[in-house]
């Protein structure tokens, strides 16, 4: 329709930079994908090169605003990979180190080294004292890198988030700024005041002065100028929370993404935040106005890198077979998906992935049936810790990204954590919920996300028996450590 407004919704993703066209009732209508793929220079390494992941992005908005029209855009959206921090140098506007993602371990001295205990960092950032988080990293680049601590010394360093990255450039270095959900991967911020703290500042030996302002979610990001228009950027915030934004979870309820990583979000309500040992407290997208609710994150490392990993050994399958596959399995393997060791509530990196049940007659079905089924038990591990400790979670929980495409996958979550599990037909509720929250009251008149209901197909004993088998397995894996 030549008179339709968009709201350009920007995804920066550990794969791919990908640019949305919503429309003003809610539906995707053009999009741009540009494939992106992090150097992994050795293990437990994992970086990009800044100037081609800013190229990558830039990309994906002008040939999707040339696609559109740029005087049709209403606003820009931009979320982004959490904890994958980029140091660039503000007079020149060139990183000054490699960006190091998410997945990048080798901070894991300076994480250790930071003069604050792990109970003191879980009670100011919700967060723990690990090399995945920013702080650490952003330390081991000021230890090693003198690049990036000349532009320290010289006050010229920024050191933030992609999101806050990409849109410094955009608007041509105006706006050095992040929201709280994108803060609190840095590991430097107090979620109760959602402001920088002094004593994390002072204990990884990051000044406060080369970190962006903290403003809401929504807000006023600076414009873009793009062929002589100017599109106000109006949102920035994590990918994880642009997903729960798009879900409208009520206090109790639950949601699972499965991207690379998968992660599990429950809404704690607006209270004050829940600290449970073990889990991760985090804070959802904030309006205008700046109020958050407390999120509890329970992360599984692994997910969608598990079923590359699978390829990686040579047992290859094309994406649009794996629920056939699934289905053909007579024995599934039992595999423990911990590349780079278990995340929540395990939090233990001595892990490395173990496969048990093998026979002469495994077969490529048995293999890929049972990582997927991995990744759901360890996604029912969170779920059933959370309720052990009084987070009762309310049906149902609503599920989405890439490899919840396996129907297969989403029946046996259904089964496992024994409540009903809706998959939303849409997938891309990280993209829709950054648009929606650029859209704000005009998002009201959106229609529900549609979803196809799962009902546990296992009986409540069928379920807690397997359930029984999956700890003793993870329990006999304790005993090989990785190396």
């Amino acid at each position: 329709m030549p008179n339709e407004t968009f709201i350009i919704a920007v995804d920066q993703g550990t794969s791919s930079s990908r640019a949305f066209a919503v429309a003003a009732d809610g539906s995707i209508r053009a999009q741009r994908t540009i494939p992106l793929a992090p150097h992994r220079p050795g293990e437990g390494l994992s970086e990009y090169e800044a100037q081609t992941l800013l190229n990558s992005q830039v990309e994906a908005i002008n040939a999707l605003l040339d696609d559109v029209g740029p005087r049709r855009v209403k606003a820009l959206a931009v979320t982004s990979q959490r904890s994958t921090v980029v140091l660039w140098d503000k007079q020149t506007g060139r990183a000054v180190a490699p960006v190091l993602s998410w997945e990048d371990g080798r901070a894991a001295a300076e994480a250790d080294r930071a003069d604050i205990s792990q109970a003191d960092v879980h009670a100011i950032t919700g967060l723990y004292k690990t090399p995945y988080f920013s702080a650490p990293k952003i330390a081991w680049c000021l230890a090693r890198l003198p690049q990036a601590a000349e532009a320290l010394q010289a006050g010229r360093l920024c050191a933030a988030p992609v999101a806050s990255h990409l849109i410094w450039h955009l608007t041509k270095g105006k706006t050095f700024a992040t929201d709280p959900t994108l803060a609190q991967r840095m590991l430097l911020l107090d979620i109760r005041t959602q402001s920088w703290s002094p004593a994390l500042c002072r204990a990884f030996g990051v000044p406060e002065t080369c970190l962006p302002a903290i403003l809401p979610s929504r807000a006023d990001y600076g414009t873009y100028e793009y062929r002589g228009v100017k599109i106000p950027i109006t949102v920035c915030t994590g990918d994880q929370q642009a997903s729960v934004a798009f879900m409208q979870l009520a206090k109790g309820q639950a949601c699972i993404n499965y991207g690379t990583g998968a992660f599990l979000l429950y809404n704690a309500g607006t209270e004050k935040p829940v600290l449970l040992p073990g889990m991760l407290t985090s804070l959802s997208a904030s309006d205008a106005d700046g109020k958050s609710a407390f999120l509890l994150e329970g992360p599984v490392n692994a997910a969608g890198s598990a079923v590359q990993w699978l390829r990686a050994q040579g047992i290859a399958f094309d994406p649009a077979e794996t629920d056939e596959l699934c289905r053909q399995a007579k024995q599934p393997v039992w595999f423990l998906p911990a590349l780079g060791g278990l995340g929540a509530p395990y939090w233990d990196f001595t892990f490395s992935p173990v496969a048990a049940g093998l026979s002469p007659r495994t077969r490529r079905p048995d293999w890929v049936a049972g990582v997927l089924q991995g990744v759901a038990f360890l996604l029912a591990d969170i779920v059933a810790y959370l309720q052990q400790n009084g987070c009762a979670v309310s049906a149902p929980v609503k599920v989405s990204g890439g490899l919840a495409r396996s129907s297969w996958l989403v029946q046996k979550q259904a089964d496992l954590l024994q409540v009903p599990v809706h998959l939303l037909h849409d997938v891309q509720s990280t993209v829709l919920g950054a648009a929606r929250l650029a859209a704000g009251a005009d998002s009201a008149a959106w229609p529900l996300p549609q979803t196809d209901a799962f009902a546990p197909l296992l009986s409540p004993a069928q379920a807690r028996q397997l359930y029984d088998r999956w700890r003793k397995f993870v329990a006999w894996c304790k005993q090989f450590p990785a190396s």
